[in-house]
């Protein structure tokens, strides 16, 4: 006991000469500790905290995918994900189509599927609960998830407005700058064709709503939507960007 009472005595010492703080890695309120996803291949920070209805929303401060967070480089507009879809190559804009529908959530490749059928799902059988509270397939990295549509609603409700950049690339800007969101576009789920670059936002929500739909908030110059009156298609690829847990 008298020699863990010395070693505590000696480790405090130490601290106070060499101004360790042992008490310093506060990770709640260290946002410019970096994030890494994919091996290290993606580095992303924590933006501020947003106060909101639906509580404290701590986000990413760029989409999954992004090399930048400046909203006027196409580097800020990230990777498209099928939604529901593990980070499993899909959802690189180089990835190659196919036709195959998976079998399970589990697609086994890292193409982008393709719905001939307009069944709107990358799956032959829907499943309502992936990018759920069981965390199958989340695709944010470890301590973050997909927003639900009650989160990206209670934000919208915080004031937002549809802007561009000096380039011509749209993006939305939540309540005073403390979410931006480029408009990354679309990829068409139906042909695998990229739609609405640099024009139009469209990002996905964790919530499934019904088969082959899940929640989503799509805006462009003129206008903005959530799946209060549109959902989207799962088959389409859409941008994800990540909410701490």
């Amino acid at each position: 006991m008298q020699r863990k009472v010395r070693f505590l005595v000696l480790l405090l010492s130490f601290s106070s000469i060499f101004g360790w703080n042992l008490h310093s890695q506060n990770y709640d309120l260290n946002f410019t500790k970096p994030i890494l996803s994919e091996k290290g291949k993606f580095v992303y920070y924590e933006l501020p905290p947003i106060s909101t209805e639906a509580g404290v929303l701590i986000f990413l401060d760029r989409n999954l995918g992004a090399i930048s967070a400046d909203c006027a480089s196409s580097d800020s507009w990230g990777d498209l994900y099928q939604w529901g879809r593990a980070t499993d190559g899909h959802e690189k804009r180089y990835a190659d189509t196919t036709y195959t529908i998976a079998k399970t959530f589990e697609a086994g490749n890292s193409l982008f599927i393709v719905d001939e059928k307009k069944a709107n799902d990358w799956m032959l059988n829907p499943d309502y609960d992936l990018w759920q509270q069981d965390d199958r397939n989340n695709p944010c990295p470890c301590g973050y998830r997909l927003p639900t549509s009650a989160e990206w609603r209670a934000l919208l409700s915080l004031g937002y407005e549809v802007k561009y950049t000096s380039g011509g690339y749209f993006y939305l800007d939540i309540d005073h700058g403390k979410l931006l969101l480029p408009a990354a576009g679309l990829r068409n789920g139906y042909n695998g064709n990229f739609q609405h670059i640099g024009t139009r936002g469209y990002y996905w929500a964790a919530d499934a709503v019904s088969k082959g739909t899940s929640g989503c908030i799509d805006f462009n110059k003129d206008d903005i939507t959530t799946n209060i009156t549109i959902y989207g298609f799962r088959v389409f690829g859409r941008s994800v960007r990540c909410v701490k847990k």
